[in-house]
Formats: C-alpha cells, sequence, structure tokens
C-alpha cells in the first residue's frame, strides 16, 4: 500500500500521539478541509489499537449518519478491513476493541452515555455539541489513560468550547492543534483556490482562516456589493427542475410574506422566482385568497408547483390546516406542510455559500426580498443571529429559507462532493 504523505503540522501532533505527549482533551480546530479529521482518525486507530484489551470507546457525531459520513467510512478504508462497524447497532470494532457510536441530535444520548465507563471518546464537529453532553462525556472517561479526540471549525468567540476549555487549557488539561487549508496535503491547488471562493464574510474568517470571530455588520456583504451578478431580467422556464413556496406568516407588527423558488436541473443553481408580502390582513381567510392568486399566477408561467412550505411557529399549523382545507376547496392537489427549520445560522452560512459560488439568480421582480438581503444585519446583542427590530423586512428571508430548506443538505452534498479528492491508501503502524 502506498504510505499516506503528512504536512509538518500533522506530523506534529502524531509525534505528540506517538511519544504519549496527549492530554486529557486534545482539540484539532482551524479551516475547512486541513486535515484535521483526517490525521485524528489516523491517530484515533492507533490510540485505540494500542490500548489494552477490554476498554471500551465511544465516537460521536451530530448525528450518527453525519459520523458515518465523515469518519467511519474513512476509518474502515484507512484500517485496510480491520475496522468495522454497524449504524443499525450504533457499535463498531478494531482489533477487538468495542466502540459505542452515538449522535448528539439524539435526545436520549446524554442518558445513554451516563452508565458508561470509557477509555477514549472521538468527537465529531464538537462545536455542534450542547455543553451539558460534553461535560457528561469528560465524566465518562475514567479509565486509566483515558482521553478525548475532537475536532470543530471555529465559531464565535463566545462559544462554550472557546470559553470553558480553549482558553482555559492549562488549568483543564486540554492541548489545542490548530491546522490550516496549507496542513492538507492532499488539495490541489485548485482545490484550495474552489474552497476559498466557497465562503464570504465571517465564515470565510471561521471556515478558512480558521479564527474564532464574532459575526457583525452586513451578513450578505457579498450579495450587497454585486448585485449585478445575481438580480436577472428574465428566468428560463426550461433551467427549473421544480417550483416550491415558503410561507411565513406574518403577526401582529409583521407581514405574510411569500416567496416562490425554482431548483435548477442537477442541482447547478436556485432561482428566486417571484414574492407576495401581504400588509395589514388579519383574517386567514383574505390571506389564503391572495396566496390563492399569487399560487394561480405562478402555475400560469411555471406550469408546475411542487409544495409549500409553511412556518409552524405559533398558530402556523392551525393557520395550514386552514390553508390545506382551502385548496381542497378549490380541487387542486398541492403539498402544503410544515418546513424544516435549521438555525438560522446554519441558513445564514448556506445562503452566503450560495452567492459565493454563483448559485443564485433572482428575478428583477422581487423587489422586498433584493431590499432585505441589502438591509440584513447581524445582531450585535445575540451570538449568530440575525437582528430582527423591524429595521427590514426580515420575514421575506424567513419565507426564502423555508422554501429551500428541504433541498440544503441536497445542495451541500453535491458541492462537498465537487472538492473530494481521489482515494489515497496508506500504511497504518499500530
Amino acid at each position: 500500500m502506498e504510505e499516506f504523505s503528512f504536512s509538518p503540522k500533522q506530523l506534529e501532533f502524531l509525534e505528540d500521539v506517538r511519544n504519549r505527549r496527549l492530554k486529557f482533551q486534545n482539540i484539532l480546530e482551524g479551516s475547512v478541509r486541513s486535515g484535521k479529521t483526517y490525521v485524528s482518525l489516523f491517530a484515533w486507530l492507533q490510540l485505540v489499537g494500542i490500548s489494552p484489551k477490554g476498554m471500551d470507546f465511544l465516537m460521536v457525531g451530530k448525528t450518527v449518519t453525519s459520523l458515518k459520513r465523515n469518519c467511519l467510512n474513512c476509518l474502515s478504508y484507512m484500517a485496510d478491513g480491520l475496522f468495522d462497524y454497524s449504524i443499525t447497532r450504533k457499535e463498531a470494532s478494531f482489533l477487538d476493541h468495542k466502540i459505542y457510536l452515538e449522535g448528539v441530535n439524539d435526545v436520549r444520548a446524554e442518558n445513554k452515555i451516563r452508565g458508561m465507563t470509557l477509555m477514549g471518546a472521538y468527537c465529531d464537529e464538537v462545536t455542534l455539541f450542547t455543553e451539558e453532553f460534553y461535560n457528561m462525556l469528560l465524566t465518562r472517561l475514567t479509565s486509566k489513560g483515558a482521553f478525548l479526540l475532537a475536532t470543530t471549525n471555529p465559531d464565535s468567540p463566545s462559544h462554550w468550547l472557546k470559553k470553558e476549555f480553549i482558553d482555559k487549557r492549562e488549568e483543564k488539561s486540554v492541548s489545542v492543534y490548530h491546522f490550516a487549508l496549507e496542513d492538507n496535503t492532499a488539495l490541489s491547488e485548485q482545490t484550495v483556490n474552489t474552497l476559498k471562493s466557497q465562503f464570504t464574510g465571517v465564515f470565510y474568517d471561521r471556515f478558512i482562516l480558521g479564527k474564532w470571530v464574532s459575526a457583525e455588520g452586513l451578513i450578505y456583504s457579498y450579495f450587497a456589493n454585486n448585485k449585478n451578478k445575481f438580480i436577472v431580467e428574465h428566468i428560463d422556464i426550461f433551467d427549473i427542475s421544480s417550483v416550491t413556496f415558503g410561507l411565513d406568516y406574518g403577526a401582529s407588527k409583521s407581514k405574510t410574506a411569500i416567496i416562490c423558488i425554482g431548483i435548477g436541473r442537477n442541482y447547478n443553481c436556485m432561482y428566486v422566482l417571484d414574492e407576495l408580502v401581504i400588509n395589514g390582513v388579519n383574517s386567514p381567510e383574505e390571506m389564503y385568497e391572495k396566496f390563492y392568486e399569487f399560487y394561480v399566477k405562478i402555475v400560469n408561467k411555471y406550469n408546475y408547483v411542487g409544495s409549500v412550505c409553511a412556518d409552524w411557529g405559533g398558530l402556523g399549523q392551525v393557520i395550514t390546516k386552514g390553508l390545506q382545507r382551502f385548496f381542497i376547496r378549490k380541487n387542486i392537489n398541492i403539498r402544503i406542510e410544515d418546513c424544516y427549520k435549521y438555525k438560522i445560522k446554519n441558513r445564514i452560512s448556506f445562503t452566503c455559500s450560495m452567492f459565493a459560488t454563483h448559485r443564485i439568480k433572482i428575478h428583477q421582480r422581487c423587489e422586498n426580498f433584493i431590499e432585505s438581503l441589502e438591509s440584513a444585519i447581524w445582531d450585535p446583542n445575540k451570538e449568530d443571529t440575525r437582528l430582527d427590530d423591524g429595521t427590514f423586512n426580515v420575514d421575506v428571508l424567513d419565507a426564502f429559507e423555508y422554501a429551500f430548506a428541504r433541498y440544503l443538505s441536497t445542495f451541500e452534498q453535491i458541492m462537498t462532493e465537487e472538492l473530494k479528492p481521489s482515494p489515497k491508501k496508506h500504511m497504518l503502524v499500530i
């Protein structure tokens, strides 16, 4: 097998592993695709392999599915068949060692690890964990010589991991290893440049430069400074494979906003086709009628609408039930359902990446949406949150995000696949 080449920074970390210089907690942080996950998995196999027989281990990701995607398949490949796992049983094995698998998004996860006694734990994307789960995990690492490996991209400087562990590394027995894009020897210059082009603003600082920085100022500054690249006069119907509505119901001081988007063929682009903002309407029936008129307009122009993704906060589900009955009375067969609600930061990060990679086109008729993109700013008093004080129409941004939420993971997967290098075998030395 071909031996894998490591960068000097990666070799420095592996030397600490080999010479038993790791501390109780060992955090590998830095830019995306900097090789920190790969080198940490290489170290994980070595540490598990040299541990005394009968010791138990745990690997945790945001979900078990993300753990499989980010780590387990890679471990199986690296170990040349010696690492085996089952997602159904949530267990893995390596050289007769049992490794439990958990997803921190599972509300039962914290309870499931309460009775464990562990030799080692591996945490993938640890900034996505709750502080409570992480603290509980530390109490499970009680075997002699127990250790924790964790990988993450930087987040806000006020994140619990930064404040309570990275900044207090000396008093809490934490080693921190920082990696940059240049530390991944598998990346070509073209891939590095493509990666850099996928992020703007605070996300560029965090994911490319690897900095723990606060979000401030304009959110969509790249759009605001390059509007001519995204606003168009015409969108060809033949470029679109599906059409979806995002619907945000107005409260007492806000407006009901509906955004219609089209998904490009092969997910090459997202098109913002049209908008409807309803002011001063208090009766659900009035809103249903206005939405119906908008629906007919869109169908006449684009032939088919696949679904409506509606806000379910407050009385949202009640209003949605009424909308469903309204369309049934009109003999219109359309899927009207609750939207997916990702964290606001994740929605914003995705939108910024779509702008950075020029995968969004906005019809010039969407004036409210365009104005909101130009005006949206980070809330100076809340971590990674959009300001919502009435200074701009945040409802149309919410409606847009509800419309694309069902497609978010597919777009992200395609963007990730475009950056994958060809697989490379190497010699694993235990």
